[in-house]
């Protein structure tokens, strides 16, 4: 119940499948409450964006050999927030102008960022030189 009343001051909402399944709803009702965007992440299944507008914007996970999960959803979000704020979208207007095309770039950045961080033992993040350009 704590969880919904945040919804209204999220603008963009971070999820790993497992948090969304133990929280309940959906990312549509959620959407509906407030945020602009809503992030489910699957691990090695990917990424999945859902928008205010209706759209959905799937992008597969990147292959690596995983040693470590932690840190990864964390990584996400970290990447996603970045990448947002190199493209000059953390806005609720920017969020809502994005297109799917800036979506499947910054999905795979971040899917990106998440495999370099499971490549690794410990929660120890990729530099961004490591990630190469948005």
């Amino acid at each position: 119940a704590r969880f919904r009343t945040w919804l209204p001051s999220v603008t963009l909402l971070k999820l790993s499948q497992e948090d969304a399944t133990w929280l309940g709803g959906t990312p549509q009702e959620w959407l509906a409450a407030g945020p602009t965007a809503v992030v489910i992440t699957q691990g090695s299944d990917g990424l999945t964006a859902f928008t205010h507008d209706g759209s959905v914007h799937v992008t597969p996970g990147e292959k690596v050999d995983v040693v470590d999960t932690i840190g990864a959803g964390d990584t996400v979000n970290a990447a996603l927030l970045h990448g947002l704020s190199l493209s000059d979208a953390l806005s609720v207007r920017a969020l809502e102008a994005m297109t799917p095309g800036e979506w499947q770039t910054l999905l795979r950045f971040a899917a990106r960022a998440a495999a370099i961080t499971c490549s690794r033992a410990g929660a120890e993040p990729p530099y961004l030189a490591e990630l190469g350009t948005l």
